[in-house]
């Protein structure tokens, strides 16, 4: 049998050891950093806005915007100072080559547009519709300005000057399409406001501290310093929550957008934001102005920046028909006893199912009535000796037994 030698095993060098242990042990730390790092970059990036974008190409050489009404913005050159007219999805209509552009009115609800321009030694108006600087000349207000406010001792609209009362105004004076307009108690800045109809009556009482048009069926209110949302009936549908949008608008008045395709922007504390139709956070509040939109988009202020934010299409609707009066979508009530259901205040019985319509009567909350007929949205009902439409959104059947309220505000 042969002997079988085996060979000797080499040694390894603990040098080598070392190398390799301390090689593996730097991949290691390598990893492990690299790791953290990423960690904590993932943890200060700004999370990417769902919803919407923000874009700023464009608006590089523009030092301010603001609205000049609820369809332009005024913006003004960062290097020389001039004004120019842009659209409110910043569409820019007019170079800044002008010294200023303001407003003013000659008579309720007619407002003019004045550019201070190079064009001319006169003052030219601007034309609201084109948002362009027009060749007519304007030479200033020939009488004194007139404001109709709700005279609570005649219980009727009135003329209002600098003097205070000059006569109640006609509806022949004013020509209105059917709806809902906003009117103070007086020029004093404790007035109350409310609003009136085409007749000139007051259907939702003067209980608010500040008062916009309505859009989309509902109005911007304010109330105890905050700002909400009221519908036609005058009941509360976004709470007050929301400061003036004061800095987005030209001259600075205390002020908050209405609706436009379903969205409205809105302030809190010192930053704006974007809500929906239902108060809900559709543009997160982070924006140091945003200004009143157009088909989704809206200019916009952010870190000094101007740009424009660009809603995702589903938030926001892409055509809306302007509503002065309530959609009556809902079914027709059947005949019965029903009950009336306001948040505490009247409701206003009409000649016709229409929220136009003469108030024939105010009946108190929790009144119980009979309902002969109905169409979809409206009750024909009898109270005490009148007879007339009310708005079957107010209407709960009636329970066993039921308690009137005696609140005066107008509820519909």
């Amino acid at each position: 049998m042969k002997n079988i030698k085996f060979k000797k095993r080499k040694k390894v060098s603990r040098n080598l050891i070392a190398i390799i242990c301390v090689a593996v042990c730097a991949v290691l730390i390598a990893g492990i950093f690299l790791v953290a790092k990423s960690l904590i970059n993932k943890g200060n990036e700004t999370p990417k806005p769902e919803g919407y974008t923000f874009e700023t190409e464009g608006f590089e050489n523009i030092a301010s915007i603001s609205c000049l009404n609820e369809t332009m913005a005024i913006f003004t050159d960062a290097e020389t100072g001039k004004v120019g007219i842009m659209t409110l999805g910043g569409k820019i209509t007019e170079k800044a080559e002008h010294n200023d552009i303001t407003v003013c009115s000659d008579s309720w609800r007619n407002y003019r547009y004045i550019a201070d321009s190079p064009r001319s030694e006169y003052l030219l108006l601007v034309d609201a519709e084109t948002k362009t600087i027009t060749t007519r000349q304007y030479h200033g207000l020939k009488t004194p300005e007139m404001i109709p406010c709700w005279s609570e001792v005649g219980k009727h609209l009135a003329w209002t000057d600098e003097k205070g009362y000059a006569g109640e105004v006609k509806t022949k004076e004013v020509s209105l399409e059917p709806g809902l307009y906003p009117v103070a108690t007086s020029l004093g800045a404790d007035a109350k406001y409310g609003y009136v109809g085409r007749t000139l009556r007051l259907e939702i009482a003067a209980v608010y501290e500040n008062a916009r048009d309505f859009s989309e069926d509902m109005a911007a209110v304010k109330q105890g310093g905050k700002w909400g949302y009221i519908n036609n009936f005058g009941v509360t549908v976004i709470p007050f929550e929301f400061d003036s949008c004061k800095l987005a608008d030209t001259a600075g008045n205390d002020m908050s957008f209405g609706f436009r395709n379903g969205l409205a922007p809105v302030c809190k504390g010192e930053k704006f934001g974007i809500i929906n139709s239902e108060g809900e956070t559709v543009v997160d509040f982070t924006f140091d102005v945003i200004l009143q939109g157009e088909g989704g988009k809206y200019i916009a202020l952010s870190g000094g920046k101007w740009g424009i934010i660009t809603v995702d299409e589903e938030l926001f609707v892409p055509e809306t028909t302007a509503s002065t009066s309530p959609a009556n979508n809902e079914p027709a009530l059947a005949q019965g006893n029903y009950m009336v259901k306001t948040s505490g205040s009247v409701l206003n019985m009409r000649a016709e199912a229409d929220s136009a319509s003469d108030v024939v009567a105010k009946i108190p909350n929790g009144t119980v009535l009979t309902v002969t007929k109905s169409v979809p949205g409206w009750s024909y009902a009898k109270y005490n000796s009148f007879s007339g439409w009310v708005s079957s959104s107010f209407l709960i059947e009636a329970p066993v037994t039921s308690v009137s309220s005696t609140s005066t505000t107008v509820a519909a």
